[in-house]
């Protein structure tokens, strides 16, 4: 067992998926962060990116699973179904200690959250009892995504939620902002905005063959004002927002804000 391991003897076994796919580079940087944390590290993901899946699950399509390695696999389902797979297939009596879901490419806040297969997923363990951490980054440009700020910081972050389990109240959502890890701020308990999505959009095309079709999507509204303590305002003062999922409950110990690194 290693050291990590040791310190955290309830976190035996952690289950890991996430909604951009079996392949994406935030889901590597997850694992690696997990197997710090436990001795067991399984990992279940969509077979491709199933982003805005939201907590849906397949009930008119069979599920393909594949396996890649070891406790590593990919289903052709949701971020939901993955969770709700492997519950059955592999962890029958013993669930694991805690699911982790992502870590998603961009960040999850105000009304974007509802959409989330990250999140879904999360909540899909939550339902079932299991204590759950969605974690993204926010970014600025796709093209040039600094992961350092959850690469260096996402475990401290799991640790210092990982007490509200005890208390069955581990489902959160946690965004790290788009800046360089040395920037970041604390993490603070942070509420859900709303109001950054003004209309839904259509974008319309043609196929080969001259049928229609439509792309969605949503004009948003990025200046929108948000109280202080919500995740939008949290990540523009680049701290990172971790934000409850179920109930009102507050970070451990009463806290509003935790330290992630020595200044």
């Amino acid at each position: 067992m290693s050291r990590a391991a040791a310190a955290d003897p309830m976190v035996r076994r952690i289950l890991i998926t996430n909604d951009d796919g079996v392949a994406a580079p935030g889901l590597k940087i997850l694992v690696d962060i997990a197997r710090r944390l436990a001795e067991e590290v399984w990992i279940v993901a969509p077979e491709h990116d199933r982003s805005g899946a939201g907590q849906s699950i397949s009930l008119h399509d069979p599920l393909r699973v594949y396996c890649h390695a070891e406790r590593h696999y990919a289903v052709s389902g949701t971020p939901a179904d993955c969770v709700l797979y492997a519950l059955a297939e592999w962890f029958g009596e013993t669930p694991p200690d805690l699911v982790l879901s992502g870590i998603n490419a961009g960040g999850n806040i105000g009304d974007s959250v509802q959409y989330s297969g990250t999140v879904g997923a999360v909540l899909s363990a939550e339902h079932l009892g299991i204590p759950a951490i969605a974690l993204s980054q926010a970014f600025t440009n796709r093209d040039a995504i600094d992961w350092s700020p959850v690469t260096q910081l996402g475990e401290t972050a799991i640790r210092a939620l990982w007490p509200t389990a005890g208390s069955g109240k581990c489902c959160w959502n946690v965004n790290f902002p788009a800046c360089r890890a040395e920037e970041v701020g604390d993490m603070e308990y942070a509420l859900q905005s709303t109001g950054s999505i003004a209309r839904p959009r259509l974008l319309p095309g043609q196929d080969s063959r001259g049928l229609s079709y439509w792309w969605l999507g949503f004009d948003r509204n990025s200046d929108h004002p948000v109280p202080d303590n919500s995740d939008v305002a949290v990540l523009r003062r680049r701290g990172v927002a971790a934000s409850p999922l179920r109930g009102d409950h507050g970070l451990p110990g009463g806290q509003t804000s935790i330290a992630l690194q020595n200044r």
